[in-house]
This record gives structure tokens, C-alpha cells and sequence, in this order.
């Protein structure tokens, strides 16, 4: 299991934190598989977002199962700043729910699969600041 993690943002992000995050999920679902995970910016996540998603707008995550995951720590700041949480609690959710995705879950496709894939991100999230 190797965890590769680039940042292309303006932002500074703890590497070491994504990092543990990424091996919790990895290692609570059994998974041996390589992760590249990159941060980019909101015109970068807006053009890949219009791309494979067809919506033309920045997204806090984006999926390429096989591949890499990509988080945009702009948007998940707004986010955090929106919902009252912290940065950090906001990061960690968006990192557990991109791991998931990379993994296979996708709470698009039905109710079940979304209940499924978000009780994950609660035990994840619980396992997380416990530590």
C-alpha cells in the first residue's frame, strides 16, 4: 500500500494527516491498493468537474477509481466555513469520502449504497478524532 500525496493548491495542508486518513480507510477496509492523491485548486476541479461530470462549477472531490483522488482545499474550506465546522473535521470527511469512492462506493446509485457508503464515512469519521 502506497500513499502518494501531491500538493498542486496554494494551500497548505498537512501531507502527514491526509496520509493518515487515506491508511485508516485503506486498512479498516482491508485494501491493499495504491492511492495518488493531489490537491488542486477551484479552476483546476471545475474543469475536470465539466469534463466528467458535465457540471461546469468546482467540487470539493473528484474520484478516478484506479487512478488518483483529487480534493480542492478552497472549496472544502467554504464548505466547512458554510456548515460551522472546522477546516480540519471538514478535511477528514472529504478524505474519507473520496477514499470510499476509490474503493468502489458510490451513493449515487440508490438509497442502499448511499446508506451503506455513509455509515462508513461515520464509523471512519468516529475512528478518526477518537484517536
Amino acid at each position: 500500500m502506497a500513499i502518494e500525496v501531491n500538493n498542486l493548491s496554494a494551500a497548505a495542508v498537512d501531507k502527514n494527516l491526509l496520509k493518515r486518513i487515506i491508511k485508516a480507510v485503506l486498512v479498516g477496509e482491508k485494501s491493499k491498493k495504491d492511492i495518488s492523491f493531489v490537491l488542486a485548486d477551484p479552476a483546476q476541479m471545475k474543469a475536470l468537474n465539466r469534463k466528467y461530470r458535465k457540471k461546469n462549477k468546482p467540487t470539493d472531490v473528484l474520484t478516478f477509481p484506479e487512478l488518483d483522488i483529487l480534493i480542492c482545499p478552497k472549496i472544502i474550506k467554504d464548505n466547512a466555513k458554510k456548515d460551522g465546522v472546522s477546516f480540519e473535521r471538514e478535511l477528514v470527511k472529504v478524505t474519507i469520502h473520496g477514499v470510499l469512492h476509490f474503493l468502489g462506493y458510490d451513493h449515487e446509485k440508490g438509497k442502499k449504497q448511499a446508506g451503506e457508503m455513509l455509515n462508513k464515512e461515520k464509523k471512519y469519521l468516529k475512528i478518526l478524532f477518537s484517536l
